[in-house]
């Protein structure tokens, strides 16, 4: 850990003294934002403001080709993943919640502002300012807590939000899961098997059929994705929707089934057995790029996202997207869902504009 002095100004009957209080940073690991890789750790170091309240440092990646837009812009998936990352480490590093427990997150709220995040100033070095309330405790062990979020570059409010989580024991999570702990799909380590095979993981594989394989199979079965520009994406393996049509049917513009390139480096960078909530997320953002396609991309504002359930890797799941106007045409609000077996498992509410879509060789993820 680090201590360094923080100045503060406190004035005496004729003079001004300068009180030099030590503070304490810590550092962050990757284990304690769940990450395996460490060019995906956001958080560089965490200190105590007061009571549940904390400030954390974050370095956004200068160069990162999930992050990172092309045109050297940071895309909004980085303010979803920083909120995660930032309520994971107080968990753990600050309400001493052991390593192996599982969170489920219930819902996530942000606005994005107007300033240095949507300039031509790049912006990598962040303050996070969090405020964690309704702490609920099982025993003496923290069971479910709500952040509170602003995120700041060079005291300029980037984005404000939040989330609500439960934390459940490994015990627990078994009972919760029972025997798709055993038979979920592993895609980190399917990723890895088909790396060793010689398979980069950037292209799916071809199939006829609209599910996924189930689990445990040595090679998942994926739909074929749309096209990475309809999406605001570049890489195919970044693609999470597939056309919700046999080749024979026409294809609705606002359905789509959700897949994945199981050899992901980032969104599956370690064994899960469901889909991961920001996986969900980031198809939330590229299906309403859909939406609003061909020519234009939505630039979200902001987004108020619920995680309903688990989604399983076995059965498909589909994305619908409904994109509104809201006074002016380029004003576009879109709802997103998310259904598995006809049960409702995500929804996200995305408000912003729709944009002139790059040219070609660029993105710009909303």
């Amino acid at each position: 850990m680090t201590t360094v002095r923080s100045r503060t100004r406190q004035k005496s009957r004729h003079i001004e003294t300068d009180i030099l209080p030590a503070i304490t940073i810590y550092p962050v690991h990757r284990e304690l934002v769940h990450r395996s890789n460490p060019v995906d750790v956001l958080p560089t170091g965490w200190r105590v403001l007061a009571k549940d309240r904390f400030v954390i440092s974050v370095a956004w990646p200068v160069d990162h080709p999930f992050y990172t837009r092309v045109n050297g812009k940071h895309s909004a998936n980085l303010i979803g993943e920083t909120i995660r990352q930032c309520g994971l480490l107080l968990a753990h590093a600050a309400y001493d919640v052991p390593l192996g427990h599982h969170f489920v997150m219930w819902d996530m709220t942000y606005t994005r502002e107007a300033g240095p995040a949507d300039g031509d100033r790049a912006v990598h070095h962040l303050e996070v300012e969090v405020t964690c309330s309704d702490l609920r405790f099982r025993g003496t062990r923290l069971g479910a807590m709500t952040c509170d979020m602003t995120l700041r570059a060079d005291g300029e409010t980037v984005a404000q939000g939040g989330g609500r989580f439960d934390i459940v024991s490994p015990a627990a999570y078994r009972r919760l899961r029972g025997t798709r702990m055993e038979s979920g799909a592993r895609p980190a380590e399917i990723g890895a098997a088909q790396a060793r095979s010689g398979g980069s993981g950037s292209e799916p594989p071809s199939v006829s059929g609209a599910g996924l394989e189930p689990p445990g199979a040595s090679e998942p079965v994926q739909p074929d994705p749309v096209p990475p520009e309809t999406v605001g994406r570049t890489r195919v393996i970044d693609v999470l929707l597939a056309p919700a049509h046999t080749r024979t049917d026409a294809a609705p513009t606002d359905r789509w089934q959700l897949r994945a390139d199981f050899g992901h480096p980032t969104l599956f960078d370690h064994p899960n057995d469901h889909f991961p909530g920001m996986v969900l997320l980031e198809a939330a953002f590229q299906a309403a790029n859909a939406a609003v396609a061909p020519g234009l991309l939505h630039h979200h504002t902001a987004a108020k996202v619920a995680f309903l359930g688990y989604v399983e890797y076995s059965t498909p799941c589909w994305i619908e997207a409904r994109a509104t106007t809201a006074g002016s045409p380029l004003t576009a609000v879109v709802e997103i869902t998310a259904r598995q077996n006809d049960r409702l498992v995500f929804t996200a509410l995305l408000e912003g504009t729709a944009v002139p879509a790059p040219l070609e060789g660029t993105s710009a993820q909303g």
